[in-house]
């Protein structure tokens, strides 16, 4: 079975659509989303619906959870701070019910899926590093534990050859690699392939700076920053 995971879709409508078209095309069995659809970019209801309507699991991530008030902004940037209270005015009653509902973690397939990590979700830390990676497979007895937040593709492995996969971001990579960025993950191996899309970005920054939101947010895109 082939499953994909993205993440990180922050109201990338492109994105996320250019995304789901490769993904179906490569008649993936399930997909799975590790939360934060929203937040920094100009379509927060179109991603929501798509996501909804194509996706088998869902997390929530921090910028979901600051959007429906269960998260502090206090750590958050200027720019997300703003683009969250721009994306609260701006969200369907209906769809902040949605994230309100979403759950913190999954289980499925003897593997995690969680937006940041195994331990304590809902403290929004990060795994940057093997170091830190380390201590968060005593959390989970799964083979593989997705997750994503960062924004950078990368992957740890334990000593028992258990992996915590980060699966980087659709809507907002940060690894200097502009494009979409996704996982497959192949049940019957265990193995994963990385991979990137192009969307049309110019279109998204246009539709950022249209809505008002901070011209910065649409100019990263481009670089991938």
């Amino acid at each position: 079975m082939k499953l994909a995971v993205i993440s990180d879709i922050h109201s990338n409508l492109e994105a996320l659509e250019a995304v789901i078209r490769e993904i179906e095309s490569e008649k993936a069995d399930k997909i799975y989303c590790l939360g934060d659809i929203v937040g920094y970019g100009p379509s927060p209801n179109e991603c929501i619906d798509l996501v909804k309507s194509v996706t088998d699991k869902v997390v929530v991530g921090n910028h979901d959870s600051a959007v429906i008030n269960q998260t502090d902004m206090m750590l958050f940037n200027s720019y997300a701070r703003e683009s969250t209270e721009w994306t609260r005015r701006m969200i369907k009653d209906e769809n902040y019910e949605y994230l309100l509902n979403l759950p913190l973690k999954i289980s499925d397939h003897d593997l995690l899926f969680v937006h940041s990590t195994p331990l304590i979700p809902e403290d929004w830390s990060y795994i940057l590093t093997q170091h830190s990676a380390e201590k968060h497979f005593n959390y989970f007895t799964e083979a593989a534990c997705f997750i994503g937040h960062s924004h950078r593709p990368e992957m740890f492995r334990s000593v028992d050859q258990r992996m915590i996969v980060n699966v980087g971001s659709i809507g907002q990579p940060r690894d200097g690699n502009p494009k979409a960025c996704y996982v497959v993950w192949d049940t019957e191996t265990n193995e994963y392939e990385l991979k990137r899309k192009e969307y049309d970005i110019k279109s998204v920054y246009k539709k950022i700076v249209k809505a008002g939101l901070n011209e910065f947010l649409g100019e990263r895109l481009m670089v991938g920053r």
